[in-house]
């Protein structure tokens, strides 16, 4: 059974763990190795994620959130409020062993709630990302616009999908 809950300080080394794995299945062969370990030495570290939680807690809007299969961590995901209306999907990543099970969509179903009175959920995925292009794809993403990013002298092209939400 998939559970979806907010996110606590006790998830901070599952989420490490799901970040260093998926981000090896996802991103290997887009970036190189050493951009791929040194974003997650970065982004993923213990003091970023803990003020990361701490700043959900404290958030009346809640936007961190875990999936659970039957009580072990599988996945997680985040959204940024941009304004009451519209919400960018920051990160939102399951265990490979895990996908296709409709956990990515029970996160999106999630914050189409508890987000209210949300209209728009946007997420910028690399181009040559098939697995997340697909999955938002499915989802009812629509494709909006494209732009180029440098981060650490890794230029890649990044689309934007948008899903609409009327409720």
């Amino acid at each position: 059974m998939i559970t979806i809950r907010f996110v606590s300080g006790e998830d901070i080394p599952h989420i490490q763990s799901i970040a260093h794995e998926t981000w090896i299945f996802t991103y290997e062969g887009i970036y190189t190795k050493d951009f791929i370990h040194n974003f997650l030495s970065r982004a993923y570290s213990t003091e970023n994620l803990s003020r990361s939680v701490e700043r959900d807690l404290k958030s009346p809007k809640r936007n961190f959130l875990i999936a659970e299969f039957n009580n072990e961590v599988v996945g997680y995901a985040q959204t940024s409020r941009v304004n009451d209306e519209e919400y960018e999907l920051l990160r939102i990543y399951v265990r490979p062993e895990y996908h296709k099970m409709g956990i990515g969509k029970a996160f999106v179903d999630e914050y189409i709630q508890v987000l209210k009175p949300i209209k728009k959920l946007f997420a910028w995925v690399a181009k040559e990302n098939h697995i997340g292009r697909t999955f938002y794809e499915k989802s009812g993403f629509k494709a909006a616009e494209e732009k180029n990013e440098t981060i650490e002298g890794q230029s890649k092209t990044q689309i934007k999908y948008e899903l609409k939400i009327t409720n």
